[in-house]
């Protein structure tokens, strides 16, 4: 009735299936492991400005050196309204966020953007995203510093292919103080490109197989009883991937979806399509079901805000990892495997997407 239950597995064509197993087998989930250990945190512009100095010029560099084309684009904002202090925020505590936010006189942040250009069609783009700034108490190993290695390592193995359409690679900035760097960067690829979809990586590397791991905000049970009954038939293990989309980017969310089983073996991705867009009953049951609106929060929620199709890839942060935006936040933490498994899955989607161009 509300269209929120799971999309059908997409159908890849042999060819793509078996180069994504392919490109499975090269990325290194030790790489990915040395980048969440190197790049430093705590790191954000208004508390630890030098540390991000230092990760831009670590990622920018590793970017170069896999054959892409970096660049920093500068934003500012005057007079601009955000978080008070970089923090725990949980939007199910509505009534909370007035007293954590206040207004800037001013802000400065840069995102960071890669392009590869496609042969045939580079107006069209297929972009993955995943912010770089930690809170200011934590390492941030997992949020969001995994992310950012997945993309770095999918720039290394996707760094010899072409495409027929453009594949874009960015790291916002200043997403812990109200997804800032995200408005920028939807206003300059909006600008250059028409967005085929975006996949935006946060806080996705929490693995728990214990009973019992796995939070259940109140009302998903009802909004989604499919996906809720698969979570309590594993017992409430935080186990698997979670992929949160909006109506316009079903097929992509499909596609992630079926490529990162395809790799796993087994039933790990859960798919929850945000209700909001939804003709008429939207905002509705957005009001009925308070709890929808942790479902925005990240920068993907600023692509939706402009009508274009883009999901958040998580382990669902606060409602499965007992680090977020904690000092304990480290590297040790997180899933490399399961951090490799995503990469590559959305290796399968770009190839799909922005087309790759193979020789035989």
């Amino acid at each position: 009735m509300f269209d929120t239950k799971e999309p059908e597995l997409y159908r890849f064509s042999e060819r793509i299936q078996a180069w994504g197993l392919s490109i499975r087998r090269v990325v290194a989930t030790e790489r990915i492991r040395s980048v969440v250990e190197a790049l430093p945190g705590p790191r954000n512009r208004l508390y630890q400005p030098e540390a991000m100095e230092k990760a831009d010029s670590m990622i920018i560099e590793q970017l170069t050196n896999s054959g892409w084309l970096p660049e920093k684009q500068p934003f500012s904002y005057s007079n601009i309204k955000a978080l008070r202090d970089i923090s725990p925020l949980l939007l199910n505590e509505n009534e909370k966020l007035k007293d954590i936010m206040m207004v800037y006189d001013r802000l400065e942040g840069s995102n960071i953007i890669a392009v590869k250009k496609g042969t045939d069609e580079p107006e069209n783009a297929i972009v993955i995203i995943a912010h770089h700034d930690t809170v200011k108490a934590s390492q941030g190993a997992n949020d969001n510093t995994a992310s950012v290695a997945a993309i770095l390592e999918l720039a290394r193995v996707l760094g010899s292919y072409r495409f027929k359409k453009s594949v874009v690679l960015a790291m916002p900035d200043m997403e812990e103080l109200w997804l800032l760097g995200a408005i920028a960067l939807v206003e300059s690829l909006v600008a250059s490109y028409k967005i085929l979809g975006v996949i935006n990586y946060e806080t996705m590397g929490c693995v728990d197989s214990d009973p019992g791991s796995q939070v259940v905000p109140q009302g998903i049970d009802l909004l989604y009883k499919d996906q809720y009954n698969r979570i309590k038939a594993n017992d409430f293990k935080g186990d698997f991937t979670c992929i949160i989309y909006n109506g316009k980017a079903k097929s992509t969310a499909s596609m992630l979806g079926t490529a990162l089983n395809n790799l796993t073996g087994k039933q790990t991705s859960l798919y929850l399509r945000d209700p909001n867009d939804l003709p008429v009953i939207g905002k509705l049951l957005g009001i009925l079901v308070p709890t929808v609106r942790n479902f925005a929060r990240s920068d993907h929620s600023r692509f939706w805000d402009a009508g274009i199709p883009a999901m958040m890839v998580t382990d669902t942060a606060n409602f499965r990892y007992k680090h977020y935006h904690q000092p304990t936040d480290t590297p040790e933490k997180v899933d490399y495997h399961r951090i490799a498994d995503i990469a590559a899955a959305t290796a399968t989607v770009i190839a799909e997407t922005a087309e790759l161009i193979l020789n035989n």
